[in-house]
């Protein structure tokens, strides 16, 4: 519906979409700001002091993404040593990891790096019409930066438009130092019930590793890697009813994971672009990071796209 017909039927956008700047008031959550996209089919909520990370995400009011049993919790309680990021894990459609460490804990450096955990400055929210498209864009800055070390900055923008069943998630990360600097970056991307069910199956990945069960008491995780030869890849989840899907361009997110985690209570499957099939602290000794120089510029580009069936 071009916009002068559909605004003789609305007073305001907010009737059936918009952006809603919001600030969490409870438990571990209390100050966290909350940025909420709602396009009318799709809602997204964008966690600035996380990342510009998404928590919560659904589409026509069915849950897409996992939300862990620690829910959001603010970038104050960040446990950084060993395993303890778990402990702030919310899960999320997005949870970013790096800059400068994915994987296991290396040197000084825990599980999945920092910047998960990093809020963000710079915080834009757009929402207007762009001719007959109504479009939504949020975007911010995070800074992962030490005296003495590092100064990279990730650059995020988050974009869609009224009565999209998708959106785009661009990233730019800058070393605004004057040493070459080694990163790693990964999308761990979750997947939860009622998409993830008894029957349903991950698309595109080897048929071995397809099928989802229904909870199994006492299961442990699988990490699974896949190997892609097609310069771009969708992969997602489907069900009976719905489906999910991510697209992403192998340039600069060259390998993938499937984190597969099919337990009681932690229910969930993880799509995860990332920059090396390595992590923890065989990221340096094997020289798997990504070695940005100076005042240069790394690129990554996602779509996530959501269909009924």
């Amino acid at each position: 519906m071009k916009k002068e017909e559909l605004l003789k039927r609305i007073g305001s956008v907010e009737q059936i979409g918009g952006v809603r700047d919001v600030i969490l008031n409870d438990g571990k959550a209390k100050d966290v700001r909350a940025i909420e996209i709602n396009t009318g089919k799709l809602r997204l909520t964008v966690l600035p002091d996380r990342c510009m990370d998404i928590a919560q995400a659904d589409y026509r009011g069915s849950a897409i993404s996992w939300i862990s049993k620690t829910g959001i919790t603010a970038p104050q309680y960040y446990e950084k040593n060993g395993m303890e990021w778990l402990r702030g894990f919310y899960g999320g459609l997005v949870t970013t990891c790096g800059l400068k460490n994915i994987g296991g804990p290396r040197e000084d450096i825990g599980l999945h790096g920092r910047i998960a955990n990093t809020p963000a400055e710079k915080v834009s929210v757009f929402s207007d019409w762009i001719g007959d498209d109504y479009v939504m864009k949020v975007s911010g800055e995070m800074r992962e930066a030490v005296v003495f070390g590092e100064n990279l900055v990730l650059k995020r923008t988050i974009t869609t438009k009224l009565f999209s069943d998708e959106f785009t998630l661009e990233d730019t990360i800058v070393n605004l130092g004057f040493e070459e600097e080694g990163i790693a970056l990964c999308y761990h991307c979750n997947f939860g019930y009622p998409l993830v069910t008894e029957g349903a199956k991950i698309v595109n990945v080897p048929s071995d590793v397809a099928d989802i069960t229904a909870p199994i008491h006492g299961k442990t995780e699988e990490c699974i890697g896949v190997d892609y030869a097609d310069s771009v890849v969708t992969v997602g989840i489907e069900n009976d009813e719905m489906a999910a899907f991510i697209t992403y361009d192998r340039a600069n997110l060259p390998d993938f994971l499937i984190w597969k985690m099919l337990g009681e209570s932690e229910y969930v499957v993880g799509l995860e672009p990332r920059t090396t099939n390595l992590g923890g602290q065989r990221i340096v000794d094997e020289s798997a990071q990504v070695m940005v120089k100076p005042f240069e510029e790394y690129k990554t580009f996602l779509k996530f796209t959501v269909k009924e069936k």
